[in-house]
C-alpha cells in the first residue's frame, strides 16, 4: 500500500513537471513557482514513501537531478534559445517581411548544434550520479556556455529574409547588410521534389519539399529551402509569386513526377489545407 501511494504522488509530480514545463515560456513565473513550490516536493515526497528515508539519503540527489533536467533544466534552456530568437527577431524584422531565417548561412547555424550540445552535457552532469571528476564536467559546461553566449553575441545581426518593398536581404555577423531589389531579380524558380529520408537519422521521414531560387542579374543565385509542407510555407510562396507577377519578375514552376505529386497530396491531406489554392500555385491538376 505504501508503494502505491508513493507511485500515485510520482505521477501526479512528473504530470505536474510536465504542466510546468509546457507552460514555461508562456508563463515563467507562475510555472517556476508551480514546480518549485509543488512539483518538486511532491516528487521528493513520493520517493520517499515508495522507499524510504534511507533509500532518499543515498539516491536523492540523483532522483532530483532526473526530476529537474527534464522539467527545469531543459524547459530554461528552450527558454532562453527562444528568448534570444525572438529578441533578435523583434530587432531586424518588421510586418513587410514575407520571409525570415535567423541565419544567413551555415555560420549562423552553429548555435544549433552549440545548444544541443549543452543538452547532452547537462543531461551526462544530472543523469549520472556515479560520475567522477565532477569538476572536470562542470568545467567544460562553464566553458561551452561562454563560447555558446559569446558565439550568440557575434552572431546577433546575422539573418536574412524576404522584404514585401526592399527585397532580399542579407545581413552578416558583422552587420553588413546586402540589399538585392526586384528590379536586380531576372527569374524566380520553383522547384518540387521529394526529400528521401536518411538511412542515419531514424527521425527523417521521405516528403514532398521545394526551393525557391531567385537569380539576380550578374550575382550568385540565393536560395530559399521549404523543408515541410505547412500552410505558412505555402502561404509565403503565394505571396512571393504575388511579388513576381506585381514587379514583372518571371516566375517559373518545375514539373512534378508521379512520385512527388503523390506526397504533395499526402502532404495537404495531413496539413488538411485546401488542394485547389495549392494546385494552382504548383501549376497541377487531378
Amino acid at each position: 500500500m505504501r508503494n502505491l501511494i508513493g507511485i500515485v504522488i510520482l505521477a501526479l509530480s512528473v504530470i505536474l513537471g510536465l504542466a510546468c514545463a509546457f507552460a514555461f515560456q508562456q508563463e515563467t513565473l507562475g510555472a517556476n513557482i508551480m514546480l518549485w513550490v509543488f512539483g518538486l516536493p511532491l516528487y521528493i515526497s513520493g520517493q520517499i514513501i515508495r522507499t524510504s528515508k534511507y533509500e532518499f539519503k543515498h539516491k536523492g540527489k540523483h532522483w532530483i537531478g532526473i526530476y529537474l533536467f527534464f522539467f527545469f533544466i531543459i524547459p530554461l534552456l528552450i527558454y532562453l534559445n527562444e528568448l534570444y530568437s525572438d529578441l533578435k527577431e523583434t530587432t531586424f524584422i518588421d510586418e513587410q517581411f514575407i520571409i525570415y531565417e535567423p541565419s544567413s548561412g551555415m555560420l549562423g547555424e552553429l548555435s544549433i548544434g552549440g545548444f544541443v550540445i549543452i543538452i547532452f552535457l547537462f543531461g551526462a552532469r544530472f543523469l549520472n550520479p556515479e560520475l567522477k571528476r565532477k569538476w572536470l564536467l562542470n568545467s567544460i559546461i562553464i566553458v561551452t556556455v561562454a563560447l555558446l553566449v559569446g558565439f550568440n553575441y557575434l552572431m546577433f545581426s546575422d539573418y536574412r529574409g524576404i522584404h514585401e518593398e526592399k527585397g532580399l536581404i542579407t545581413s552578416n555577423w558583422k552587420g553588413e547588410r546586402q540589399l538585392v531589389s526586384y528590379d536586380e531579380i531576372e527569374s524566380i524558380y520553383l522547384k518540387p521534389y521529394v526529400h528521401y529520408a536518411s538511412l542515419s537519422n531514424s527521425s527523417d521521414e521521405t516528403r514532398f519539399v521545394w526551393t525557391l531560387t531567385f537569380q539576380p542579374s550578374n550575382q550568385k543565385e540565393i536560395i530559399y529551402r521549404f523543408r515541410l509542407l505547412t500552410g505558412s510555407g505555402l502561404e509565403e510562396t503565394i505571396a512571393i509569386k504575388k511579388l513576381a507577377l506585381k514587379n514583372n519578375v518571371k516566375f517559373i514552376v518545375g514539373e512534378m513526377n508521379q512520385e512527388t505529386f503523390q506526397l504533395f497530396n499526402e502532404g495537404l491531406e495531413y496539413e488538411e489545407l485546401e488542394k485547389d489554392r495549392y494546385y494552382q500555385l504548383f501549376q497541377v491538376t487531378d
